[in-house]
């Protein structure tokens, strides 16, 4: 039965979204500037029309009014919305916000175009909301909304989703930030060998796991999206916009009052206490993949806030709206941002409290800062690594060229000197993985897992440093997959793609020893494709690590987007600034008081000079619109769920599904 609704459930998806026309409502209006992504008129309510909720889900319903006439300012005064013919609010048996004053009107700006924007000639917008703050379904179904006020009228359909058991005791979630599947075949043909061309069962691990899949990524503002809204999708099962956690966004100035959505890891607080949560990243916790399990703001970058929310849960100060969401106060947290739990940079609470390390410890919370320390912890208490100020090193620099790691002022407690002993990825995930098992071995755990340096990396087109980060992340999928069951569910995917491809391999030997003659002519020539590609030198050394990148036939590598910079095809050993370290392909020349970058002298000396995509305020490359690949282990019951090409918010319903969340009663 259950594979029969699924079935008709895509069938009558497919069949919805054929009938959708380029003028409905709903349809995303063309163009770069706008007034609102959140609805084309001037009234709009969030969640959007096409909204997905599990049911019993938390949520905010946000109802915004504009106008762009001062003399004719928005009013909900007075207004209807119903849902399936009732009433918007006794259906929720909830009241309607509108205090405090500044969170039901205000004004905002914006540019119709991108003249009006090179102009600065801005738009002002006068914006009235009334909300629904906290509400839930508590049934599955297809709920219509019509809202009307004065002559203005927005409709949207949402379907509440619920599941009928629970499949598996554990999920764990990778996510290989910017992991374009170009990038996945570029590593493995950098360290799996083949024989005459076959890789036979010689792949990487995660493209061995029993399921596969296609998600597509953007937003609902845009289809280039961020790792902020796409990670968001896979933790709410909601699309979002550019920057958002947690939130749909909406136009005022605060980033902390946008309509809310309740995520996986705080439903799993609500409905299953018992279980455990788990976050590893090799970036700062604050960042936009970790911080989705438990954020709640417009901006990803309010980083003390969302270092407070981790433990504290969603709060405004002077207001006194629902939320009855626990906090999320992670079992297991490894990673960077150590500048955000120092007393100096801590979040500061009304009554003027830290959000520190020491409130963490006083939470209950196990408190180490090296990889040392974090391999002897055998204890059962919540453990918080934190191991650097911003984001960890890269593999290279953490394994391979190390005296970089001197170069930086990591200390996680603020000190102006380097934290040299920080983990690898498979380590840190061996700790996580043994923590939840001594804290919820019999309850079950959800655990995420992010690459991020993959992304980190590949933005200033520091391709081996991204690829020796993918390998890495590899590895640590391996180790999942070993030492777990078919209790645990294994999902491996990316939060959105860069435009990194390969086009054949390059003789670095010859390519150095050619003059840089007009038009690089002879260096060229040291680049083959087709036949003339061959095959790379590997980069595994004999323990099975990517240690070995100064070859002499490497990657012909490039990006579909560039800021004005050369290439040279060579693994850049010394490294001096970024977080994580990277090298710097581009400096700002400004032309004529704008900002201008370019060719950075000082990087590829020995290099061609690579075609200017991006605008002069570019310093690095950016996302690209490309589905990703999902690879999947699940339980038998649901083994192809993964199966299909997909919206990124179905990650979210997948997880969901597994772990029998949002069960209805």
């Amino acid at each position: 039965m259950r594979s029969v609704a699924i079935a008709l459930f895509l069938l009558v998806a497919a069949v919805a979204a054929d009938v959708i026309s380029w003028n409905h409502p709903s349809v995303p209006e063309p163009g770069q500037y706008v007034r609102f992504r959140g609805g084309r008129g001037l009234l709009s309510i969030a969640p959007v029309d096409g909204a997905d909720f599990l049911v019993g889900q938390r949520f905010d319903i946000s109802i915004e009014l504009h106008s762009e006439d001062g003399n004719n300012k928005p009013s909900l005064t007075s207004f209807e919305a119903t849902i399936n013919n009732q009433p918007l609010d006794s259906f929720f048996n909830a009241s309607y916000v509108t205090s405090p004053s500044q969170y039901a009107s205000w004004t905002f700006t914006y540019f119709k175009d991108a003249k009006a924007a090179a102009q600065k000639a801005s738009t002002t917008v006068y914006a009235a909301r009334v909300a629904l703050r906290g509400v839930h379904f508590s049934a599955a179904g297809s709920f219509d909304i019509v809202v009307k006020a004065g002559s203005e009228t927005v409709e949207a359909n949402w379907v509440v989703r619920a599941f009928p058991e629970k499949y598996a005791q554990n999920v764990i979630l990778f996510i290989g930030d910017g992991m374009a599947p170009s990038m996945i075949s570029a590593a493995r043909f950098l360290s799996h060998p083949t024989t005459f061309g076959k890789f036979g069962d010689n792949k990487m691990t995660m493209e061995k796991l029993p399921s596969m899949g296609r998600v597509a990524t953007n937003g609902y503002d845009s289809m280039i999206t961020d790792s902020a809204n796409s990670a968001s999708a896979y933790n709410t099962g909601h699309k979002a916009m550019v920057n958002a956690l947690g939130t749909y966004t909406d136009t005022s100035s605060d980033s902390n009052d946008d309509p809310k959505v309740e995520t996986l890891a705080e439903i799993i607080r609500r409905e299953r206490p018992e279980m455990c949560i788990g976050i590893v990243t090799t970036s700062n916790v604050q960042d936009a993949t970790p911080a989705a399990l438990f954020a709640h703001t417009r901006s990803r970058s309010d980083s003390t806030r969302i270092t407070a929310q981790m433990l504290q849960g969603w709060s405004l100060q002077n207001t006194n709206w629902n939320w009855d969401v626990k906090a999320v106060r992670p079992d297991v947290v490894l990673a960077g941002g150590g500048a955000q739990f120092v007393t100096s940079g801590a979040f500061t609470n009304p009554d003027g409290t830290k959000v520190d390390y020491a409130a963490y410890e006083a939470a209950g919370y196990k408190v180490v800062n090296n990889a040392t320390q974090m391999m002897a912890y055998t204890g059962s208490d919540p453990l918080l690594g934190i191991f650097v100020k911003q984001n960890l090193e890269t593999f290279l620099d953490r394994n391979v060229y190390k005296s970089n790691l001197l170069n930086t002022n990591s200390d996680p407690r603020g000190g102006a000197f380097p934290n040299a002993d920080q983990p690898n990825l498979d380590d840190m995930v061996k700790t996580a993985i043994a923590l939840l098992e001594r804290r919820c071995g019999s309850t079950g755990y959800y655990l995420m897992v992010e690459g991020a340096s993959i992304d980190k990396s590949m933005h200033p087109l520091d391709f081996d440093r991204g690829l020796a980060d993918l390998i890495e992340f590899d590895n640590a999928i391996k180790y999942a997959v070993e030492h777990t069951d078919e209790r645990t569910a294994i999902i491996v995917t990316a939060d959105h793609a860069q435009g990194f491809d390969v086009s054949g391999t390059v003789d670095r030997d010859y390519f150095v020893s050619q003059p840089k003659d007009e038009g690089y002519v002879a260096k060229r020539d040291a680049v083959g494709n087709y036949e003339l590609a061959g095959w790379p030198n590997g980069v595994l050394d004999s323990e099975g690590r990517a240690t070995k990148w100064e070859n002499r036939f490497r990657l012909a590598s490039g990006k579909v987007d560039s800021p004005g910079m050369k290439e040279d095809y060579k693994v850049v050993t010394t490294v001096k600034t970024g977080s994580p370290l990277a090298r710097v392909p581009s400096v700002n020349q400004p032309l004529n008081g704008q900002t201008n970058y370019v060719a950075n002298p000082d990087d590829a000396r020995d290099g061609i000079e690579i075609g200017q995509t991006l605008t002069p305020t570019d310093a690095t490359s950016v996302h690209t619109l490309q589905s990703v690949d999902i690879y999947c282990r699940m339980p038998s019951a649901i083994k192809h769920i993964c199966s299909r090409a997909m919206d990124n918010i179905e990650v979210f319903y997948i997880m969901a599904e597994a772990l029998g969340v949002g069960i209805q009663s």
